[in-house]
C-alpha cells in the first residue's frame, strides 16, 4: 500500500511541479497551459474515485490493478513524446484515470479490510509515502532534467512508478482477508460494544459535513504551494520562499506519520482537532509574518493540513459510517478533496491578483478551518446519536 500511494500521489502528483517551467520553456508554451494537464489529472482522479468501489466488485482486483498500473506507466512515458498542449491534456486524463484506481480510496479500503487494530498507524504510514517520495524524487528528477532532458526524466518517472507498484501486483493477497479465510489484524480486540454504523442508514448531515471537511482541508493545503510567493510578497528572498515550501513538505510527512499513531491512542476526533489547532496557529503566525522565525514555524505547522486530508478524512469516514458503508461514502470525500484542491490554486492566485496580498486568502482558510471544527465535533457525537436510533 505504501508503494501504491508513493506511485499514485508521491511520484505522479507531488513531483509534477519540477517539469512545469522546463517543459513550458522548451516547447514555448504558457506555463499555465502546460500545468493545466494536472488540473485535468486531478479532476479525472476525483471522478474515477467515485466508481472505484463498484469496479472492485465487478472486476478481479489484481487484474484491475495491473491494467491501471500499465496505463499509468504508458501514460507517463507518453509525456516524453508529447509536444502539444492537447497531447499533455489527454495524457493527464489517462494518468488521472489510471492512478485514481490505485490511489487513496482503494488503499484505505484494503487497509480497513485487513487492519482493525492499529488502523490509524497503518493508514498514516501508507499515506505518508506521498510526501516522502515527493520530497525525495523532486530533486532527483530536477538533476536528471539538468543532466539530460525532461523527456528522459519522464521515462525514468514511468519506470519508478512501475517499480513502486510491482509488489502490490506480484505479492499474493486478496482485497479482503475473508476471501483467504483469514481474519483482519486485531479482530480479537474488537468488542461487542463496538459501534458499527455500517449496518445503519447513512446520516445525510454527517455525510455533508464530512464532504465539507474534505473540501475545506484540501483547499487549505493548497496554500502550501503559494508559500514561496507569500515570502516574495513580503519582500523576503527567493531562497527563504523555497525553504518555507520545504518546511511545509516536512510538516506534511511528519503530520501523516503522527496523526495515525495519535488517533490509535486518543481517537481520531481528538487527533483531528489537534491537527486543526496546529493549522489555525499556523495561519495566525503566517499573517503576523515578522520576525522570520514565525514564518518558519508557521510554514512547518501549515504542512500538517495534508495530514488532515490524507489521513483524518478516511479515518473520520470510517468512524462515522463503518467499514460496510466506507466504499459508498469515502469516494465522495475523495472527490470533494480533489475538487477543493484543484480550484484552490486558481482562487488563491486570483485573490492575490486583485488584492496584492495573500493575507485575505489566509483569512479565508482560517475561517474554513474553524468551520471544520464543527464538522469534527458532530462526527464525534454521531456514533452516540445512532446508538439511540431504534
Amino acid at each position: 500500500m505504501c508503494g501504491l500511494i508513493a506511485a499514485s500521489i508521491g511520484i505522479s502528483i507531488n513531483t509534477s511541479g519540477v517539469f512545469y517551467s522546463v517543459v513550458a520553456s522548451s516547447l514555448h508554451l504558457y506555463r499555465g497551459s502546460f500545468a493545466f494537464h494536472m488540473t485535468i489529472f486531478s479532476m479525472v482522479t476525483a471522478i474515477t474515485a467515485l466508481f472505484v468501489p463498484s469496479l472492485l466488485k465487478k472486476i478481479n482486483f489484481k487484474l484491475l490493478l495491473t491494467i491501471a498500473v500499465l496505463l499509468a506507466v504508458l501514460g507517463t512515458a507518453g509525456m516524453a513524446l508529447a509536444s502539444k498542449t492537447w497531447q499533455f491534456n489527454l495524457l493527464g486524463a489517462l494518468r488521472g484515470f489510471a492512478t485514481g484506481i490505485f490511489s487513496i480510496v482503494t488503499v484505505t479500503m484494503i487497509i480497513n479490510n485487513w487492519f482493525i487494530a492499529k488502523n490509524g498507524l497503518t493508514t498514516s504510514l501508507a499515506l505518508a509515502f506521498s510526501g516522502i517520495m515527493g520530497a525525495t524524487f523532486s530533486p532527483i528528477f530536477a538533476i536528471i532534467i539538468e543532466k539530460t532532458n525532461w523527456q528522459f526524466a519522464y521515462l525514468v518517472e514511468a519506470i519508478v512508478i512501475l517499480l513502486l507498484t510491482l509488489p502490490a501486483i506480484l505479492i499474493p493477497y486478496k482485497l479482503d482477508p475473508a476471501e483467504e479465510k483469514r481474519a483482519p489484524y486485531g479482530q480479537a480486540e474488537e468488542t461487542a460494544t463496538t459501534v458499527n454504523p455500517g449496518s445503519r442508514k447513512i446520516n445525510t448531515t454527517a455525510l455533508l459535513l464530512l464532504i465539507v471537511f474534505s473540501a475545506f482541508v484540501a483547499y487549505s493545503s493548497s496554500m502550501t504551494q503559494h508559500l514561496p510567493g507569500y515570502a516574495g510578497s513580503m519582500n523576503y528572498s527567493i531562497e527563504l520562499g523555497a525553504n518555507l515550501l520545504s518546511l511545509g513538505m516536512i510538516g506534511n510527512i511528519v503530520s501523516k506519520l503522527l496523526v495515525g499513531v495519535i488517533s490509535d491512542y486518543m481517537g481520531i476526533v481528538k487527533a483531528t482537532l489537534l491537527l486543526i489547532s496546529a493549522n489555525i496557529l499556523a495561519c495566525i503566525l503566517l499573517i503576523i509574518g515578522h520576525p522570520v522565525a514565525l514564518l518558519i514555524i508557521g510554514s512547518f505547522l501549515f504542512g500538517s493540513s495534508y495530514g488532515l486530508g490524507a489521513v483524518c478524512s478516511p479515518l473520520l469516514t470510517l468512524k462515522a459510517f463503518g467499514k460496510n458503508n466506507y466504499g459508498k461514502t469515502f469516494p465522495m470525500m475523495s472527490f470533494a478533496g480533489n475538487l477543493g484542491a484543484s480550484i484552490a490554486f486558481s482562487i488563491i492566485g486570483y485573490i492575490y491578483d486583485f488584492t496584492s496580498s495573500y493575507i485575505p486568502a489566509i483569512i479565508v482558510i482560517l475561517l474554513m478551518l474553524i468551520a471544520t471544527v464543527l464538522s469534527v465535533l458532530f462526527i464525534g457525537k454521531f456514533p452516540k446519536i445512532i446508538r439511540k436510533i431504534p
